[in-house]
């Protein structure tokens, strides 16, 4: 019978993570997020600086251009991960006709729409965020090392943009059901709520964050897959650099040694 060596080398986010992506970082959660929403010119000055909204995406939809403010809408769901164009979808709760739930887990989600070495936060990183903010509100998400502005959501049925400068959701890896979850943002309140992945929202990125060995064996969680490094699925194999995908939003890094 053959023997093997498992190397658990790290979590996939530790290779390549950009340097040059600007970072803030939360002492209180000790987690790391990009300075400003994706696709926005700048970090937030106040909670209605147009600079620092940042595009509004569908959940699970990549960066293929339907994230933009200005960009054109079409009532044609998409049979396919990834349309193939950059209309934002209308019409229906998903832009997908057969939801797909894994699109954005992890770093190497599919259609992970941010830099390298940063992923969606979920629900739980999300909230931990909000009750270190001084006031429950939109004043707190922005006094807080975010700084997050109220830039609006577009609306699936109409393609409008609204609720700039009053409302904003910011999207996480967390699924509800046929919905997702969302960090709410309003003046007066803040809160995790639902959303339809069609809609369009805001998103902060968060750094992909190793875990030691021992928080790796602790954890409770389910495989997804396993991947090479041209991210092709494929079967535990020896003497190969292979990538574990957990339902948790966790990537290992594997080399299995014959």
């Amino acid at each position: 019978m053959k023997s093997y060596l498992l190397i658990i080398l790290s979590i996939v986010s530790t290779i390549g993570f950009s340097q040059t992506t600007p970072t803030v970082y939360n002492p209180i959660t000790g987690r790391t997020w990009m300075d400003r929403n994706l696709g926005a010119e700048s970090v937030a000055t106040s909670i209605t600086d147009a600079d620092s909204f940042g595009d509004l995406y569908q959940w699970g939809r990549g960066n293929d251009g339907h994230q933009l403010r200005n960009s054109s809408t079409t009532d044609i769901q998409s049979s396919i991960n990834s349309p193939g164009h950059s209309n934002f979808i209308l019409g229906s709760s998903d832009w997908l006709l057969n939801p797909n739930d894994n699109l954005w887990q992890g770093e190497l989600g599919e259609n992970n729409p941010c830099p390298q070495g940063f992923r969606l936060p979920t629900e739980e990183e999300f909230e931990a965020e909000r009750l270190t903010w001084t006031t429950n509100d939109a004043n707190g998400a922005f006094e807080s090392p975010l700084k997050l502005p109220v830039g609006g959501a577009r609306s699936r049925m109409s393609g409008a943009i609204g609720n700039i400068g009053t409302f904003v959701g910011y999207r996480t890896s967390t699924i509800s059901g046929y919905e997702v979850r969302l960090m709410g943002i309003a003046l007066s309140n803040a809160f995790m709520g639902t959303r339809d992945r069609a809609d369009g929202n805001c998103i902060r990125c968060i750094k992909e964050e190793g875990l030691s060995i021992d928080e790796l064996e602790n954890k409770s969680k389910t495989l997804i897959k396993v991947i090479d490094i041209l991210g092709r699925a494929t079967q535990a194999l020896p003497n190969k650099v292979l990538f574990y995908i957990y339902d948790d939003g966790t990537v290992e890094k594997r080399f299995m040694l014959n």
